[in-house]
């Protein structure tokens, strides 16, 4: 018998494309099928002229719990992700133009917490942890070991990935992870806010502030200042709108070109 529901839902509103994983059974723990429906919803929301921002979030209790080790024992996921046929979820998030908030409702474990670093902001509730626990399960954590550095200090970084320990959410915040941190019953208020507000913002402007960031991390300073990517948001016709808005004290009514 079919499942009743997908393992991924998708809606749309206010130029926000909300992403909901959906086994909370187990966790929202990533399947091959939500990893691979993951992508595709990512990939259809960035072509997607309606859609501004992507949110992403879990049904249940949980965020994510990363892979599904029961597929892993059952041998149904046996390399590494260098050598996968498909780019992975994460790669595809960092490289869609459009910014990705994640609305972390429960703990995000292994490849949950990996999910929400791969978004470029994240709000979460008070009663929310991370955690990697890779080095105890004896895998590898890639994703992690390489973005993780680079958003806290070496030290901190290597002991969350060597210790495997839970991350409170105060912790988090203290190190800069989470842009917001909130009850659980105001979570999805203040997380559709949050993206509601980037997504009134112009989007060639969003998608060109994203993909620069992201392109020119790690860049010396010059070859970053050089570093031409996405659309250009300066000679559009959005540019000429945003001005006559300020000038004529309006909301700006945008077009993308």
């Amino acid at each position: 018998m079919a499942n009743a529901e997908p393992v991924l839902l998708s809606s749309i509103e206010n130029k926000v494309c909300l992403l909901t994983l959906n086994r909370p059974d187990s966790r929202n723990a990533l399947s091959l099928e939500l990893a691979s429906a993951l992508r595709q919803a990512v990939l259809d929301a960035d072509d997607n002229a309606d859609i501004s921002v992507i949110a992403i979030t879990g049904s249940g209790s949980a965020f994510c719990s990363g892979a599904d080790l029961k597929e892993v024992d059952a041998g149904k996921k046996k390399r590494g992700p260098l050598h996968q046929q498909e780019r992975s979820p994460y790669e595809v998030m960092i490289d869609c133009r459009k910014p990705l908030l994640a609305i972390v409702n429960g703990p995000a474990v292994a490849g949950g917490f990996e999910l929400a670093l791969a978004c470029d902001l994240r709000v979460a509730a008070a009663t929310a942890f991370f955690a990697l626990p890779e080095a105890k399960r004896s895998r590898g954590a890639h994703l992690a070991s390489v973005l993780l550095p680079t958003m806290v200090p070496s030290g901190i970084a290597m002991e969350w990935l060597l210790t495997s320990r839970r991350i409170s959410m105060e912790e988090a915040e203290r190190w800069g992870i989470v842009n917001r941190v909130t009850n659980p019953d105001q979570l999805m208020s203040i997380g559709m806010t949050l993206a509601r507000d980037i997504a009134s913002s112009a989007p060639l402007s969003i998608q060109r502030m994203k993909l620069t960031f992201r392109k020119s991390h790690g860049l010396p300073l010059h070859a970053g200042l050089r570093l031409d990517v996405g659309p250009d948001p300066y000679s559009s016709e959005d540019a000429k709108e945003g001005a006559r808005a300020f000038l004529e004290r309006r909301q700006p009514v945008w077009v993308g070109r």
